[in-house]
């Protein structure tokens, strides 16, 4: 990480940083999978927190990137948005 991806005040990764480390380990987990729980990606990225994951989870469905689907139980499943053929 460079200089320019650390706060200055805090020398802790930057905002921008740290979500782009866990986009990158959540779209490396769903592209292995296809599809899998909430819970399950909770597990897979066990260096972030619940919130932290559902977090950029529900970022990632509002631009488009994951699609996050309701299951029986009230239990939701991630995964990579449908292409156009």
């Amino acid at each position: 990480m460079n200089q320019g991806q650390m706060d200055i005040l805090t020398s802790r990764p930057s905002r921008a940083a740290f979500r782009s480390d866990i986009r990158t380990h959540i779209m490396d987990a769903i592209r292995r999978r296809y599809e899998c729980d909430l819970e399950e990606l909770v597990r897979v990225c066990a260096s972030y927190t619940w919130n932290q994951v559902f977090l950029e989870v529900d970022r990632l469905s509002r631009t488009g990137e994951l699609r996050l689907m309701p299951k029986q139980a009230g239990g939701y499943a991630v995964r990579l948005p449908q292409t156009a053929f």
